[in-house]
Formats: structure tokens, C-alpha cells, sequence
């Protein structure tokens, strides 16, 4: 055989080998679930640039509480938010561990919900009886672990986080958990391939939208009860402060709010006991002066956007006055958080057009994107729901809502931070909005006045086609006062049609 010949064969053996493991490559990539990749895309371009001012590490408590882009509107700091849903301490401090391998954030914010738990390892049945948690939390720890490379950072954290050796290969090796995805993949997926795959535009988090209104009240501890003895999470709390000590990172421990358990009082009071052991500061957002639990809660343990802005607000307010960090806002190098933070609000504005629960429609508009009129006719059933009046007083920040049997309005105006109520036979005369100097009058049950004073034939709150609406909503933006929409609602039987 000439050495022509075997050099041409040895190349077309090259380049089958480089051929098939191009293929074996893409189909990997295709198969593997994308939502880590998701989550984390906007993490690796930000860290790479440098831009991560602040890591927020912890469980679906964080992911759902905290709201890089609102951070980053109202304050100008940088962050992402690596929470993951059910991470107990133990998976949150491997994550870190992950993650400082990209950037150096100058503040890491961790949550210690979950504190009590007292297992190591998240598949071990015989220390954690609970079947249904425990395939939650293996499930669940692929959001946050299969985004990063398979090396020996991973492995150790695999070592320390999985007892079943096969359930350990799924994590190191995503195809053989993946491979049988073929039925399910989509366009998204071959996007992967080239980098143009869909990304989380909140910077890891996630917001909901829904307005829990049954709320039950725990049994209180007695004040300052911590832990008996020392838990698994209490160890790997530690660990994180150590390490952020270690690498001169700020650490600012929190305890995020929600409706708690009698447990999780007695949990964050031992956080904040072990902040306190390493001189690092704490936040115990269970107190109730972050959020309003009957208003701001999607369900019984998490946030709902208006309770992730408040506790992003909470945050934002301690970092500005502790973090000393760099507000980054008209700074060109930023102007993707700037596209990004623009994009939320636009989304917000978009919801509360479109919203038809009436409930999640007010919520959604308490955040003040909209100027907006809320008129409630006289025998509406908004007087006997309980869950409604406590929204729409909250808004008011009044009680007028709850003493009256109506008519009732409320007028909500950001541009001049006023907020305008009446009820009954009571008046509204020359206030100033963004949509001018305005009048109300209630004159009968179905015709009351409500007309700008340079324009008096502009009656905004009757329409013969709704006569029988007894809920209106006027939406104007806050700036111009230009009327954006007018939604008009009827209450029967406990729900409000729109």
C-alpha cells in the first residue's frame, strides 16, 4: 500500500471520527432539557463582561421574591438571581460554589429558608421518609446543576449532594437522562446549538401573578426560639458565609417573606443567630413590614410580582445604604439591563391590559405603571368580598372602602403621587391629575359625572352599552393622562365578568 493511500485513508478516518462526534455532539445538545440553560444564559454573558454586582442564592423563596430587573430600574445595580426551586442549603452552597468560578460578585445574598432540614444527601429515603420531596427535590435540582460543565467541582458536588450512584451519572452526564427526549424537542432546541436559544429575561427570575386570598395564620414560637441542635442547613449556612468570607465577598443573610409556618419563625430566628456568630448582616422579612400577606402572595409560600417588588424594594433600600455599589443606570456599557429592566415594565403594562381576574388586574396596577380610576357602583358585591376591599384599601391606603355600601371611587394618579377617594353622596372637585383637573359627582344609581374641566361633554363614567356594569376601570397613562383603556366589570354570584 503506497503512502498515498494510507494517508487518504487515515483522513477520511479523521474525518469520519470528526463527523460522527459532531453529530453525537449536536444530538446532545438538542436532547438535553433547556430550562438550566435558560435560566443561566444571561449569567454566563453577564459574568464574562464582568457586570454581577450581587448573587441572590436560595430556593423557590428567592427565585420568586427577587427581581434583578426592578433591582436594577430603581437602584442601578447589577444582579442575577440564582435561586432554585425546592434547593435546600446544602445544593444552594454548590451552586455558589459553581458559580464563583465565572464571577465575583461584590455582595452574595443568601435566603435560609428550609433551615431545619436536617439530611444531607437530597435522594436519601431512609434520613427523609417523604417519597413525593424527595423525588421533587432530585427532579428539581436539574434547574440549578445541569448548565455547568462536568469537571471535578461537579463531581465533588454530586458526591455531596447525591447518595445513588446511577442518579449521580444523570447529573454528570445529562444525555442518559435525556436521550429519550426526541418526542419533545422543538425549534428552541436546535437554536441551542448556535447560541440563539430563548434565555430568561430576569435574569434567573421568575415572576407569578396570582393573588392568594385564603390566608391562615400560624401559632406563634416563643419569641427568640432557635433550632434545639445543629441541622444539616445550619452547617451549609456556614459554609457560604465562610466562603464569601474567604474571597472578600459581602454576604448579607436573609429570611425572605412569605406566610410562614411555625417552623420557619423558629428557622429564621436560628439564621439570624448564626449571621450574628459570623458578624454578617440579616434581614427576617417575616415580620410583616415588607409585604402584605393577604394582598402580595401568589400562594401560601410564595410571592406573588407586587410582593417580589416590595422584597426586590427591601433589598434595593439596605444595599444603598450598606453595599456601597455603583449605580450603573445612562451608563452605555449596562444598556442590556437597561433593554432588559424596559422589557418587564412593558410586560406589566401588557398584563394589566389583558388581565381578566379583577383581583390580579388591581394587584398588577398597585406597582403604579398606570394612572387609573376605580368606580364601584353602589349594591356591587365588591362591599361584602372581603379579599377585595382589603386590596383596593391598600392601594387607597384608606378604610373608606370598608365603610361604605357605595357608590365609591378611587383615583390613583403616579405623576402627582396623589391618590384621590370618595363615597357615598361625596364630591371630587378641581383635583389634579395627569389627565387635567377632573370632577365627580354621583347623581343615581346608573349615571354619576366624571369629566374634565376643559371638557365638559366627556362624560368618562357612563356609556349606555354597560349601563349594567357595576365596575369600572379607567387606565391613563401616568404621564400624558392620555386614556389607554376603559374595562368595565360585573359581580354575580362571587366572580367579577368582565
Amino acid at each position: 500500500m503506497s503512502i498515498k493511500t494510507k494517508i487518504n485513508i487515515a483522513l477520511k478516518c479523521i474525518f469520519f471520527t470528526l463527523t460522527v462526534g459532531v453529530i453525537l455532539y449536536g444530538a446532545t445538545v438538542v436532547l438535553e432539557r433547556k430550562d438550566s440553560l435558560y435560566k443561566y444564559a444571561d449569567f454566563f454573558d453577564m459574568a464574562e463582561k464582568d457586570q454581577i454586582d450581587v448573587l441572590f442564592i436560595g430556593s423557590s423563596h428567592v427565585i420568586n421574591a427577587i427581581n434583578p430587573t426592578v433591582l436594577y430600574k430603581e437602584y442601578g445595580y447589577t444582579s442575577y438571581n440564582m435561586g432554585g426551586h425546592g434547593s435546600l442549603l446544602q445544593s444552594t452552597y454548590w451552586e455558589l460554589m459553581e458559580s464563583l468560578q465565572y464571577t465575583t460578585p461584590k455582595w452574595v445574598v443568601v435566603d435560609a429558608y428550609m433551615l431545619e432540614k436536617d439530611y444531607r444527601y437530597l435522594d436519601d429515603r431512609e434520613a427523609n421518609p417523604d417519597e413525593d420531596e424527595v423525588n421533587t427535590s432530585v427532579e428539581q435540582l436539574h434547574l440549578n446543576m445541569d448548565v455547568w460543565p462536568c469537571n471535578k467541582l461537579k463531581i465533588d458536588a454530586m458526591n455531596d449532594l447525591i447518595l445513588d450512584k446511577k442518579v449521580r451519572r444523570e447529573f454528570l452526564f445529562n444525555f442518559l437522562v435525556y436521550h429519550n427526549r426526541w418526542e419533545y424537542i422543538s425549534e428552541d432546541d436546535f437554536k441551542s446549538i448556535t447560541g440563539h436559544e430563548s434565555r430568561n429575561e430576569l435574569f434567573g427570575a421568575e415572576m407569578r401573578y396570582d393573588v392568594e386570598t385564603s390566608i391562615l395564620l400560624c401559632k406563634q414560637p416563643k419569641e427568640g426560639t432557635i433550632l434545639e441542635e445543629e441541622t444539616v442547613g445550619e452547617r451549609y449556612l456556614a459554609a457560604i458565609i465562610e466562603e464569601c468570607q474567604k474571597r472578600g465577598i459581602g454576604v448579607l443573610v436573609t429570611f425572605d417573606p412569605f406566610n410562614p409556618e411555625t417552623k420557619d419563625i423558629i428557622a429564621a430566628n436560628s439564621a439570624g443567630a448564626i449571621a450574628k456568630a459570623y458578624d454578617v448582616p440579616y434581614l427576617n422579612m417575616l415580620n410583616g413590614d415588607v409585604i402584605d400577606i393577604y394582598s402580595d402572595l401568589n400562594d401560601h409560600g410564595h410571592l406573588n410580582v407586587v410582593g417580589a417588588t416590595k422584597t426586590t424594594r427591601a433589598i434595593g433600600d439596605w444595599l444603598k445604604k450598606k453595599g456601597k455599589l455603583t449605580d450603573h443606570r445612562g451608563d452605555k456599557a449596562y444598556s442590556y439591563w437597561e433593554e432588559r429592566s424596559n422589557n418587564f415594565y412593558d410586560t406589566i403594562r401588557d398584563d394589566i391590559r389583558e388581565e381578566n381576574n379583577l383581583i390580579s388586574k388591581l394587584s398588577l396596577m398597585s406597582l403604579g405603571e398606570y394612572g387609573f380610576v376605580f368606580y364601584c357602583n353602589d349594591g356591587s358585591q365588591v362591599f361584602t368580598d372581603k379579599p377585595m376591599e382589603h386590596i383596593i384599601s391598600e392601594i387607597a391606603g384608606s378604610n373608606m372602602i370598608k365603610t361604605t355600601a357605595g357608590p365609591y371611587i378611587m383615583i390613583n394618579d403616579p405623576k402627582s403621587g396623589k391618590i384621590y377617594e370618595a363615597s357615598g353622596d361625596s364630591c371630587l372637585e378641581n383635583i389634579e391629575i395627569a389627565m387635567g383637573r377632573m370632577y365627580y359627582q354621583p347623581v343615581e344609581h346608573d349615571f354619576r359625572l366624571f369629566y374634565e374641566a376643559d371638557d365638559t361633554d366627556t362624560n368618562y363614567l357612563y356609556d349606555d352599552a354597560y349601563i349594567g356594569a357595576d365596575i369600572q376601570i379607567l387606565i391613563y397613562d401616568k404621564e400624558t393622562g392620555e386614556v389607554i383603556d376603559h374595562q368595565y366589570f360585573t359581580s354575580k354570584g362571587g366572580k367579577y365578568a368582565r
